[in-house]
């Protein structure tokens, strides 16, 4: 990896991720790109009277935002103790979502480390989180952190999968992340009995990690009906430093149906979640 990019609002949450995201590149000798969104209500009261031409800068709130957050921001790239790490900050006026979403693509991020204070009740449902949208949209993995933790040491990742064909599409990466800590990979796998059974579950399992020649690993069947439950339940149980889901990029019902388990997963784990889109 050489870019990361890191949302940060200086909420908690944010500088947690900076954090997390300094050790990474120090361990890598990447850059990081600190982006921060000013959001403007203004921007969405002039798209609803239809005035135009409206400009930002304009705003006199705005503008002594920009300034307040520029400050906040050279105070962290001209700290004396990043002077062994690349940083740098960008500052945009928009929505957050769609803003972390075309620099991912203008900064050519390998990987984004983010914030998140999660969802709950019906926005969870409803709307979801920035970093639940800028996941399964991202063209890289996606590390979420909540709580302040270290990265640096991660022994233990629990990989949810459903052990469907396109789990191909992450798994070279996965297997540079379990590389990279040189960690102990826990496929997880939780089934309904209703459907399958143990012995069924455990051949796939076996068959998966031969398929992608996966190594220091062990496979594990949960039965149980609350997937994302059962994903945070086994983490806790082994004290894992991290757990890894991919996300399918997909609207409508089946998006509802096929996204809801990482979302869960996101919005309530309290450990660093690496995610990838599948698309």
């Amino acid at each position: 990896m050489r870019r990361i990019l890191v949302p940060i609002d200086f909420s908690k949450e944010s500088m947690n991720a900076y954090s997390a995201a300094r050790s990474v590149a120090l361990n890598t000798d990447s850059e990081i790109l600190l982006l921060h969104i000013v959001e403007d209500p203004n921007i969405e009261t002039m798209k609803v009277s239809g005035e135009a031409h409206y400009d930002p800068m304009d705003n006199l709130y705005v503008k002594l935002l920009l300034n307040k957050t520029k400050e906040r921001l050279e105070e962290i790239v001209n700290d004396p103790k990043n002077s062994d790490v690349t940083i740098s900050y960008k500052i945009e006026i928009g929505n957050p979502y769609s803003s972390i979403a075309q620099n991912i693509a203008s900064h050519n991020s390998s990987l984004i480390i983010m914030g998140s204070n999660g969802a709950s009740g019906l926005e969870e449902i409803l709307v979801g989180s920035v970093a639940d949208k800028t996941v399964r949209y991202a063209t890289c993995p996606v590390v979420v952190i909540k709580d302040e933790c270290s990265i640096e040491n991660v022994k233990d990742i629990v990989f949810a999968t459903d052990l469907k064909d396109d789990q191909a599409q992450i798994m070279k990466h996965l297997k540079n992340l379990q590389e990279y800590y040189d960690a102990k990979l826990h496929i997880l796998k939780v089934y309904n009995s209703e459907w399958t059974t143990s012995e069924e579950v455990q051949k796939r399992l076996k068959m998966f990690v031969s398929e992608y020649d996966l190594k220091n690993c062990s496979t594990v069947a949960m039965n149980s009906s609350d997937l994302a439950e059962s994903i945070l339940d086994y983490a806790e149980k082994i004290d894992a430093g991290m757990i890894a889901i991919g996300t399918h990029d997909r609207h409508g019902l089946l998006h509802l149906l096929a996204s809801h388990v990482s979302k869960s997963v996101l919005n309530h784990a309290h450990r660093p979640i690496w995610t990838m889109a599948i698309r």
